[in-house]
């Protein structure tokens, strides 16, 4: 049985807002709004699964960008968004 959408036990990428008490609903918000299927919050810390919600947080994301720190699972690395 194969199905058209896979959610990987691992995200690809942890989003950590730093410095802000209303991450979780900022974060939550964001996936509401933008009706993102593949992502997990808990406290200041969001999941993404995969590389479609990754791409719509960077061009729909209206919050305070220096304040996001991105953590890429597969390439063990930080990613900065100037």
């Amino acid at each position: 049985m194969s199905g058209t959408s896979h959610r990987a036990v691992d995200p690809l990428y942890i989003l950590i807002m730093r410095n802000n008490p209303g991450a979780e609903a900022a974060f939550r918000a964001w996936i509401r709004t933008n009706q993102i299927e593949n992502a997990t919050v808990s406290g200041p810390r969001m999941m993404l699964h995969d590389q479609r919600s990754f791409e719509m947080f960077k061009v729909t994301w209206l919050g305070n960008i220096t304040n996001i720190m991105i953590w890429d699972t597969w390439s063990k690395r930080h990613i900065y968004l100037d």
